[in-house]
């Protein structure tokens, strides 16, 4: 009997060999090293991907950040640190890799810089900024990613300094505003077109609940306060119909509800909140609808001119690296990028959207081709600028707008520069001047700034680099689509467009040898 058991054990224990070998395969432990022998970054590889734990470190030797990833994602909690060790920023990645859940944001002295909640890479509910001394310079809600319902402002001494309603990332309404010395005015910002400011009150004069109304219905955020002026709940609304994040306080102003729509545990307890908050109104509580506001104050231009200036977003976090598997891969990008693409690389079109998947990427566009280029000014990172008019009859140009930086430079955007980078001799030649332009969020151009110095730290590219804010010049050439689609864009000595190549996805891009053999054919 023993030996029929230990047999049967054995048969056993051979049968998980197989799978043992795979684990042994797939998941192994990775090392970089900076060139100091210090740890660079370590973590796990399974199946080429990164998974589990990672921590990265600055070449000093402290640690930079640290979470978790999944097929190459960061996901879960993560935490990045200053050199000095302070921490800059606490946050969690859902499983797309986008910014969810509550994240704080710290200042290398250890004060917080702003705190809120993201759903999918968009700020939702109320957020808190502080200035550099550790006072609150601001606080209010957003409603994916804008500015909406009530903001306050403050002078440093914690004086409020303006307060008034936002809808869809703009001031509506009459704003209180106060100057350091007390004085106050008020400025109308006016409404939008179907859309009325509701204000409700207590009997005793204090706000009661607020927001805007767009043909009829409710929408964007709305709020509610006890009647000691305290903020008794807020949410989104939709008519009816609450969403995103909500918080709700008793009277002493101790949250006693928070999360996010679409959890039904976390919803339940305040239902009677959100309907409360979306009940019917009574036709006094809606003000006056101003759609053209009256020319403001003059007390209230410096005030507003201030208000306006704080930046409405924290720029996206720069990621700590591309992944393992994108540093491996980039030389095979590079060469397709220089060549074109080669069976005895891996093919760029594992890339592309899924079938079924429309793409709004066009290759050529006939309807920029043949025209003036309609952009005239790029401003470059490195200072100064570029008037494209003053190239006109001197030079030919070629204009690289890349897919854009949402925290991270892609491994493709990457490629194709480095591409162009290693056709230095070829592009000095054709006597061309080359213009590769990021687009991105205004709120993440000191991220991209420090990203863009990461990659070039050791030598700056030959051709200057734009960043696009907001995306100016991609809806100038029409190419808007997860963030732009990368376009390249060849213009003669005249100013017109000879060659315009719009990418179907992120990774269809032209090789530069089709790229040069073209702009050479221009001069014969």
């Amino acid at each position: 009997m023993k030996t029929l058991h230990r047999a049967a054990w054995l048969l056993a224990l051979a049968a998980t060999l197989p799978s043992c070998k795979h684990l042994a395969r797939s998941l192994v432990p990775h090392l970089e090293r900076w060139s100091n022998g210090l740890t660079k970054r370590e973590g796990r590889i399974e199946n080429g991907l990164q998974t589990g734990e990672w921590t990265y470190y600055y070449e000093s030797g402290q640690r930079r950040a640290h979470g978790r990833y999944e097929q190459d994602h960061q996901v879960g909690p993560w935490t990045y640190w200053f050199e000095n060790g302070g921490v800059e920023w606490t946050g969690g990645y859902d499983e797309r890799g986008k910014r969810t859940g509550e994240w704080t944001f710290f200042r290398p002295d250890g004060t917080v810089r702003a705190r809120g909640r993201y759903i999918a890479d968009f700020e939702d509910g109320p957020w808190e900024f502080f200035g550099d001394s550790g006072a609150l310079d601001r606080n209010g809600q957003y409603d994916n990613g804008l500015l909406s319902g009530p903001w306050t402002y403050y002078h440093a001494d914690g004086s409020r300094k303006a307060e008034g309603l936002c809808w869809r990332g703009q001031r509506i309404g009459r704003w209180q505003l106060r100057d350091a010395a007390g004085k106050e005015t008020v400025q109308d910002f006016g409404t939008r077109p179907g859309v009325t400011i509701a204000l409700e009150s207590w009997p005793n004069g204090a706000r009661r609940r607020t927001g805007a109304v767009q043909d009829g219905k409710p929408v964007g955020r709305w709020t509610s306060w006890h009647d000691n002026g305290v903020l008794a709940f807020c949410c989104t609304l939709q008519g009816a119909v609450a969403s995103g994040v909500f918080e709700a306080r008793d009277p002493a102003g101790n949250v006693t509800g928070a999360g996010v729509f679409g959890d039904a545990a976390a919803a339940e307890p305040v239902a009677a909140l959100a309907a409360d908050l979306a009940r019917p109104l009574d036709a006094t509580a809606l003000l006056a609808r101003v759609e053209t506001p009256p020319p403001p104050p003059p007390a209230a231009a410096a005030i507003t001119t201030e208000i306006a200036a704080e930046p409405e977003r924290i720029g996206a976090p720069m990621q700590p690296a591309m992944t393992v598997l994108q540093e491996q891969e980039k030389e095979d990008y590079v060469q397709n990028y220089l060549e074109g693409q080669s069976p005895r690389r891996p093919s760029l079109r594992k890339y592309a959207p899924a079938p079924g998947v429309q793409v709004s990427g066009q290759r050529r566009r006939a309807d920029l081709e043949g025209k003036l280029l309609p952009i005239d000014v790029l401003k470059a990172v490195d200072g100064g600028e570029v008037d494209l008019r003053q190239l006109r009859g001197k030079k030919r140009v070629l204009l690289v707008v890349l897919r854009g930086y949402v925290g991270e430079v892609c491994v493709y955007c990457v490629a194709q520069t480095e591409a162009l980078a290693r056709c230095k001799q070829e592009l000095e030649a054709l006597d061309l001047e080359v213009l590769v332009l990021y687009p991105g969020a205004k709120e993440n151009e000191k991220s991209f700034e420090q990203a863009y110095a990461m990659t070039f730290g050791k030598g700056a590219p030959p051709y200057r680099v734009f960043y696009d804010p907001d995306l100016a010049v991609v809806r100038q050439l029409g190419i808007s689509g997860d963030l732009a689609h990368p376009t390249t864009i060849v213009v003669d000595e005249q100013g017109i467009v000879q060659y315009a190549y719009v990418g179907e996805h992120r990774a269809d891009r032209p090789a530069a040898k089709d790229l040069m053999k073209f702009i050479r054919g221009l001069g014969q």
